[in-house]
């Protein structure tokens, strides 16, 4: 998203403006959770709301012309301050520097969290008070992100809230927050677009057109997240329709056809879309609907009656134990194809 872009609209995906309007009909708490599932736009809902608590309008807010306005969408506003982990600072439409003092030396693994220098650092600014003489907004995602060090320290500022500090936390999997944070925060749940609003806004913002079949089958396969889909088509990742194609010749596949694929694309990206498929039919050999690929529905039902559900699970397990190790393969291509012989061995 350009910096002129954001000048001029807000931050919010067209199905979470309801939500939004819902939410600010009531004054917002100073510790607010927002949940839901991913990719769904709950980052963009958080720096709206963000947008709305900082405006310094009189009437309609966020007004997008007060000079608070500006700065937020510039990512240059004062009492602003956005805590994620390094590996997650492309998803913000501005750049920032929040936290950003660790040396090129340290673990790369430590990208993925939130530490507890990050949140040290925003208390410590917020106890010289607001720049401006108002509300001071902290926004953390994911939360879940966060090292339990960083939690507790955190912990200890939302027991003390200050009336004009808010704290827009966001995630994935509330369930995963530790009790003692999540028993002092309001929350509220951001509905995934319905699948009509989804395949509308798609056909309207997809850089190629795509027929609504593929629009119907990608938004199964991501759970009716378009946003997810949007990157699948528009950025070329690992097209698992094809993959998946390949799959469900099931004996007769050919493992030349799904290893190829790790010319372009990673090892754990072809092992989870071969869990997707093994799931789903694990879901259909018991009986139960498919959840990522309903098209194939009747394939998997015509094999699976004759498949060893015990073998099935035991190829998940093992599949499973796969995609822990693929982040650092020795040889790829070998454990794809034994995987896939394994695969086959299930129906023959």
């Amino acid at each position: 998203m350009s910096q002129t872009a954001v000048n001029q609209s807000s931050f919010l995906y067209p199905w979470l403006v309801e939500s939004f309007k819902s939410l600010t009909q009531h004054p917002i708490p100073n510790s607010l959770f927002i949940y839901g599932e991913k990719d769904i736009g709950k980052l963009q809902f958080g720096l709206e709301l963000a947008h709305y608590l900082l405006c310094e309008s009189t009437a309609q807010r966020p007004c997008h012309t007060c000079d608070a306005c500006h700065w937020v969408a510039q990512g240059a506003h004062p009492d602003l301050f956005v805590i994620t982990p390094q590996n997650l600072k492309h998803l913000l439409p501005f750049d920032t520097d929040e936290g950003d003092e660790t040396s090129e030396s340290e673990d790369k693994k430590q990208s993925k969290f939130i530490r507890i220098e990050q949140i040290r650092q925003v208390i410590a600014k917020n106890e010289l008070g607001s720049y401006r003489g108002g509300k001071r907004v902290v926004l953390i995602y994911p939360v879940e992100a966060m090292q339990a060090e960083a939690a507790n320290c955190l912990l200890k500022t939302l027991e003390e809230p200050s009336a004009q500090l808010h704290f827009i936390l966001i995630t994935s999997h509330l369930e995963k927050i530790l009790p003692t944070i999540r028993s002092r925060c309001q929350f509220f749940s951001i509905p995934k677009p319905h699948h009509e609003f989804a395949s509308q806004w798609l056909k309207d913002h997809l850089s190629e057109p795509v027929t609504q079949e593929v629009i119907n089958q990608k938004l199964a396969l991501y759970a009716g997240s378009p946003l997810k889909v949007m990157q699948a088509i528009d950025h070329k990742t690992l097209d698992e329709l094809t993959v998946v194609k390949e799959l469900s010749k099931f004996k007769l596949l050919q493992s030349g056809v799904i290893i190829e694929q790790l010319q372009q694309h990673t090892l754990f990206d072809i092992l989870n879309c071969i869990y997707k498929w093994s799931i789903d039919l694990n879901l259909v050999a018991f009986g139960l609907e498919s959840r990522y690929f309903p098209h194939l529905t009747s394939v998997m039902k015509s094999q699976t009656q004759q498949v060893s559900k015990t073998a099935l699970q035991q190829f998940i397990s093992h599949l499973r134990d796969d995609i822990r190790l693929s982040n650092h393969p020795l040889f790829p291509k070998v454990q794809l194809d034994t995987l896939l012989m394994k695969y086959k061995q299930l129906f023959s």
